[in-house]
């Protein structure tokens, strides 16, 4: 089921690509269009409702299998300001996490890198290519692809603030064995509809899992990061204090 479920959002999201100019109009207004397995969402990257639901007026706005029918009720969804904007009560530091990096990557044509310091030995680029990826048991927050010196891999992102280093290398190590055997195909034409790199340019034996930490503590964490690095994870720290987030290896 998850192959297909693969196979369907990789001509969802090749759609979804063409629009990209559309995009970046709305992520300044706060709004992006998630990709789902069948259908398209409209959701909210501002940081008081982070990766939330959207509404018109007091109704939840719903997901739809006509891209341009998702655009049009973006464009007409309530602004932070008004009365009607949704507000969560409970902690969002992952989502805000999760919303700034997509937000960035819509406005600066799917690319990442520039938020990167300390990569340079690991990629030269990093592009968008989803968020929230569920397909059976294979979960990521955030998938995108790495190049360096125009060899493409895919690099598979996982958010953390509160949530367990085993809980999360488990799902790393699941979509990881899983992209690269029976969902092989399927998620290379994926990675291709979405960033418009040639299936050739994509090594999959090259995956990157990266660990992105909200904040690192200076001493308990310190124990964890080693354990996930000798997993063959990537650890990294999310910095929000700059005028731009930094993600920077630790």
């Amino acid at each position: 089921m998850h192959i297909r479920n693969i196979e369907k959002k990789a001509q969802l999201i090749e759609m979804w690509r063409k629009k990209l100019p559309h995009f970046m109009e709305l992520a300044e207004n706060w709004i992006y269009i998630r990709v789902r397995s069948s259908d398209y969402l409209p959701i909210s990257i501002h940081p008081d409702n982070p990766c939330g639901h959207l509404k018109q007026k007091d109704e939840k706005i719903k997901e739809t299998s006509d891209l341009e029918n998702a655009i049009r009720i973006a464009k007409d969804a309530e602004k932070p300001e008004s009365p009607y904007f949704y507000r969560p009560r409970s902690d969002q530091k992952e989502k805000r996490m999760q919303a700034a990096l997509i937000r960035h990557a819509l406005m600066n044509n799917l690319s990442l890198h520039e938020l990167c310091d300390g990569f340079t030995d690991v990629f030269d680029e990093l592009i968008f290519v989803t968020d929230e990826f569920s397909a059976g048991n294979i979960r990521a927050d955030i998938i995108a692809l790495g190049g360096m010196k125009g060899r493409y891999f895919p690099v598979f992102i996982e958010l953390k603030a509160t949530r367990t280093l085993k809980r999360i290398i488990e799902q790393l190590t699941n979509i990881e064995e899983a992209m690269k055997n029976d969902a092989r195909d399927s998620f290379l034409n994926l990675l291709a509809n979405a960033t418009g790199k040639p299936k050739s340019d994509i090594v999959f034996d090259e995956a990157i899992p990266l660990i992105i930490w909200t904040g690192l503590d200076r001493g308990k964490e310190r124990d964890v990061v080693a354990k996930a690095r000798e997993n063959g994870f990537i650890v990294a720290e999310y910095d929000k204090s700059k005028q731009k987030p930094i993600i920077r290896t630790t």
